[in-house]
C-alpha cells in the first residue's frame, strides 16, 4: 500500500496501491485504464506512453506469456536485465557522441524500456522515481 486518503467530509477513502499484476476483474492493470476512464487528452498527459508501458511490463511479469521479450529479461533474471539496460546506455552514449539525432530516439526509446523492466524487477515504481525528480526541482 502507498498511501490512504479520505475526502472533505470524511465519507470516502481513497487507497493508493502498486499492484503485482492486473487488478480488474477483466484482466486489464487497472480498473481505470483507457477503457473505464479516457484521458482528457494526449497533450495534457505526455508521458502517458510510460505509463501504459509500465502497466503492459507489469502484466507480462505477471502472466509470463510464452515468446515475450519481457517474459524472457525476467526469466533471465536481474543479471540479464542489468546487461541490457548497460548496453542501452552505451548505444545512446555512441548515438548522442555521432550527433546521430535518429539513432539517438530509438536507443534512448531501448533504454527507457529497459529501465522500466528493471524498476519492475526491484518493485520499484516509475512514480517513486518520478517524485525524487519532484523533490529535487523543488530544492527539497
Amino acid at each position: 500500500m502507498i498511501s490512504i486518503r479520505y475526502d472533505c467530509d470524511k465519507d470516502a477513502l481513497l487507497v493508493l496501491v502498486a499492484p503485482s499484476g492486473p487488478a480488474c476483474h477483466t484482466g486489464s492493470y487497472s480498473c481505470f485504464s483507457e477503457e473505464g476512464v479516457k484521458r482528457q487528452s494526449e497533450e495534457q498527459d505526455r508521458f502517458a506512453i510510460l505509463n501504459e508501458l509500465e502497466q503492459v511490463i507489469a502484466k507480462r511479469q505477471a502472466e509470463m506469456p510464452e515468446g515475450a521479450y519481457t517474459t524472457y529479461l525476467f526469466e533471465k533474471g536481474v543479471d540479464k536485465i542489468l546487461k541490457k539496460v548497460g548496453e542501452e546506455a552505451s548505444e545512446v552514449i555512441i548515438a548522442a557522441k555521432n550527433r546521430d539525432q535518429e539513432e539517438l530516439k530509438w536507443e534512448t526509446a531501448d533504454l527507457l524500456y529497459h529501465l522500466l523492466v528493471l524498476l519492475r524487477e526491484q518493485q520499484l515504481p516509475l512514480d517513486d522515481v518520478l517524485k525524487v525528480l519532484k523533490k529535487r526541482h523543488q530544492g527539497e
